[in-house]
């Protein structure tokens, strides 16, 4: 049978409708409305998924029990449920408080628009990769979990795709005037998906290889894809 990150242990069970227990460490809101989060409660819960994430990256979504997550943030399991529902939700909620949608919504690629097309193009997979391997902890966890088919992550790994091609071809729109139906070359859509394909190929190319080398293998690839969009170097 198929099995999922919502899939629990009984380490990890955690009962629907439990109480709202405080938190004995101060940063749990007292009392309020539902849903109210002071900044405490954020900067702790912001905590609990950054040691969530390198949890899960050492050990997997599945290898990580709730327990090992409490005893790395110093919280009794009653007090970690206080902030987070259960480990199914963890995944999606590390991504959400990166901001990672946002991040891709706004990419901001320092490029040179006066450049010729084939450098612009280079300058511009050169920048989106820069951008991109930052997160590269969240992506190698969703492609990690991914290959081991599970459900949430590969969930969010297309979501986060489609996302990335969205915002990827949003770019290329305006930073390629010169790309359009009634001009000789390939058209926007064309380039969107060759770079968004060079952008998933070089996180799992970085995954493999690791930081060494990284600069000089990301300019190679930007000048390849550069070079097979624009052949003419002009």
């Amino acid at each position: 049978m198929r099995r999922g990150a919502a899939e629990t242990t009984a380490d990890d069970a955690t009962t629907a409708g439990a109480p709202t227990v405080g938190a004995p460490d101060g940063d749990a809101p007292a009392g309020g409305p539902a849903g109210t989060a002071t900044p405490g409660h954020r900067s702790q819960r912001a905590r609990i998924l950054a040691a969530a994430t390198e949890l899960m990256a050492a050990h997997g979504v599945r290898g990580m029990t709730m327990r090992q997550l409490a005893a790395a943030c110093g919280l009794t399991i009653a007090t970690l449920y206080h902030y987070v529902g259960s480990k199914s939700d963890l995944l999606g909620a590390i991504i959400a408080e990166r901001r990672y949608d946002a991040g891709l919504r706004h990419l901001t690629p320092d490029v040179d628009p006066a450049l010729p097309p084939r450098r612009r193009l280079a300058a511009f997979v050169t920048d989106l990769t820069g951008q991109a391997l930052g997160e590269m902890r969240l992506w190698r966890l969703l492609i990690g979990e991914s290959l081991r088919d599970d459900a949430v992550a590969l969930a969010e790994a297309r979501r986060l795709s489609a996302l990335l091609e969205e915002a990827v071809g949003a770019r290329v729109r305006e930073l390629f005037p010169e790309l359009g139906p009634d001009r000789p070359g390939p058209s926007p859509e064309h380039v969107t998906a060759v770079v968004t394909g060079q952008l998933l190929a070089l996180f799992l190319q970085e995954l493999l290889l690791g930081d060494e080398g990284r600069a000089e293998r990301v300019g190679r690839a930007a000048e390849a894809t550069a070079a097979v969009v624009f052949p003419d170097p002009t």
